[in-house]
């Protein structure tokens, strides 16, 4: 065990334990609830009985007050158990990654996108992918933000920039799943925010505004006065009943206006919660790296933090929620409070409706950083890739593929460079032909998201992606393997362009189709690459076609190979250059129970 993993399993069973305490706390606070209020019932019955006016009152006000205490206390503890219980989920999870038992995690599969250059031969996303051995994120903005990191490559400097972000985020164990866990343990509160978010953006005004105004400083007041005028005797009674009337009829008028507000805001408005808290986090948190720091000034900028300005939202949707209250209509028909809310929420979305989405935006920012950084903290032994002016080039130092588990991962170097290469990799059956393709594409996809990647050493030119390895026959359009496969060399030749250099990896070139067109096919296509502004690898049974070094300039030979050993298949798995020189078709199928004669 690493020590990453040791520090992980010491945090989940120190949350774990205090989960459990916490949960027994909660227990006996509910409990207590129980009893005081019962206590406090059986109070006032028993001096209602005795006629005790004054006692009931007093009674009846502490109950009151006691069991409002009671309540605000007790749904601190619960708020503190769900994040310890959330942050000893984030380390289970770590340990789950360590060992690649990725089945539990989010497989991103709403992201995943079948014509995509690389989604399904790098196994970007879905079952035992990419995105679950990456993905730490806390908001579905982050999600989406990674998930779009691993789609698109960034450029040399915005690669920089994210790995100086990392590195520094790497270090902050706390800072990072804290992050996480507050995301978590709002999860299954928050309902969709797009509803909210769409509010947000809309600009609302309110028309006869100034009569409003005029009108809550007036009616509360006259209702209030007329209540005390009434009791000593001075006016009718019927004076404050009738203003009340006319109260409900000014709070009919803005009614609709409320109910809107309230059911765009219903569900997308939970998770302020959770973003007041990252909020706050990025806020104490002090970087190093200009970028985190200049992404923490966009929620401090002018003296005013970002999490104040959002407690005031949170405050005024809470009392707007809080309207089917029996009490809340009271002092809604006397103080106008339907009114008075929806002047302060119209108020404070003018001034801050742009400010909160960016908010969103930002922190989004810093969860897939988080997720990039978690990833690192996880693999120590993880190089961060040098990114190089240079196009048409790669060199790695033991480089494997991260979704293998380490103890069974075998690291092979590599150097490939120049316009026009292509790297004819020759092979036995099962001996890591495809698994080599997958693991430069996987790692080349890292490196261009600002993730370290499975190596010791990378250097690397900016390049896009194409693969054309998983292909599929398509029965509802009658469509054969074969042909898919030519469709999708159809679009990896559209693809390659002369602005940047396309790096493409073809397992099994033209597997679809009989020895001779497959051989005819594959040569003309290797040539038809060399040309192109692009370098790549093609994998195949053909070793004929290994001849083609001797044509084409930049076309290298490398193979897998593989050992008969007492009558067992050996594989090392190591990349070795030339031409295959052993293969185990005869002897696979002879295990197979095929009858072939010796």
């Amino acid at each position: 065990m690493n020590s990453s993993n040791e520090i992980f399993e010491k945090r989940k069973s120190q949350f774990q334990s205090e989960s459990k305490s916490l949960k027994t706390k909660s227990t006996n606070i509910a409990w207590f609830r129980v009893a005081v209020f019962v206590a406090g019932l059986i109070g006032i019955v028993w001096f209602a009985n005795k006629g005790l006016i004054e006692a009931v009152t007093i009674v009846t006000v502490a109950l009151l007050v006691a069991y409002v205490a009671l309540l605000k206390h007790h749904n601190r503890v619960k708020t503190k158990l769900k994040l310890y219980e959330a942050l000893a989920q984030v380390n289970e999870e770590e340990l789950l990654r360590a060992t690649n038992q990725l089945k539990a995690l989010k497989t991103g599969d709403t992201f995943y996108d079948a014509q995509h250059p690389y989604h399904e031969d790098l196994d970007v996303f879905g079952r035992h992918s990419l995105f679950q051995l990456l993905n730490r994120s806390a908001t579905t903005e982050g999600e989406a933000l990674l998930a779009n990191w691993l789609s698109n490559p960034a450029g040399i400097a915005m690669v920089n920039e994210r790995q100086s972000a990392v590195k520094e985020l790497a270090g902050l164990l706390d800072f990072r799943q804290y992050f996480e866990a507050y995301g978590k343990a709002a999860e299954k509160e928050a309902g969709s925010k797009e509803p909210f978010i769409n509010w947000l953006q809309q600009e609302e005004r309110l028309k006869g505004k100034i009569a409003y105004q005029i009108l809550l400083a007036v009616v509360p007041l006259s209702i209030l006065s007329t209540i005390v005028l009434a009791y000593m005797g001075t006016v009718q009674t019927g004076l404050p009943i009738l203003l009340c009337f006319v109260s409900i009829g000014i709070l009919g008028t803005v009614f609709n206006r409320i109910m809107e507000i309230t059911k765009q805001t219903e569900n997308g408005y939970k998770s302020l919660q959770s973003l007041k808290e990252h909020l706050v986090l990025v806020e104490q948190q002090q970087f190093k790296s200009q970028s985190l720091q200049n992404l923490r000034h966009q929620l401090i900028a002018e003296e005013r933090k970002a999490s104040k300005t959002l407690s005031e939202l949170k405050f005024i949707l809470d009392s707007m929620q809080n309207r089917a209250n029996f009490l809340y209509a009271i002092f809604d028909m006397i103080l106008l409070l339907d009114v008075f809310w929806l002047l302060k929420i119209l108020k404070w979305k003018q001034d801050n409706r742009i400010d909160i989405t960016a908010w969103y935006a930002t922190i989004a920012q810093f969860d897939a950083l988080n997720s990039l950084a978690g990833f690192a903290y996880a693999n120590p032994s993880f190089a961060y890739p040098e990114l190089v002016d240079q196009p048409f080039y790669i060199e790695t130092k033991e480089m494997g593929h991260p979704l293998i588990d380490g103890k069974k991962r075998v690291s092979n170097d590599f150097l490939f460079k120049g316009k026009g290469g292509i790297c004819l990799i020759t092979g036995s059956n099962m001996s890591g032909k495809s698994t080599f393709l997958r693991t430069l594409g996987v790692n080349v996809i890292l490196a261009q998201i600002g993730a370290p990647v499975c190596a010791t050493q990378m250097k690397l030119g900016p390049t896009d992606v194409f693969t054309s390895m998983r292909t599929k026959d398509e029965l509802e359009e009658s469509v054969s393997s074969f042909y898919a496969e030519l469709k999708r060399l159809k679009k990896l030749l559209a693809y390659i362009n002369s602005e940047k250099p396309t790096l493409f990896m073809i397992d099994e070139v033209l597997k679809g189709t009989n020895s001779e067109d497959r051989h005819k096919g594959a040569i003309a296509l290797v040539k038809q690459l060399n040309k192109a502004h692009a370098f790549g690898l093609v994998s195949t049974h053909d070793i004929v076609l290994g001849n083609l070094t001797n044509e084409l300039q930049g076309v290298k030979n490398y193979s897998f190979n593989s050992q008969i050993v007492a009558d067992e298949i050996i594989f090392d798995y190591t990349l070795t250059d030339g031409i295959c020189q052993s293969f185990n078709a005869t002897k696979l199928m002879q295990k197979m129970g095929i009858e072939i004669p010796e």
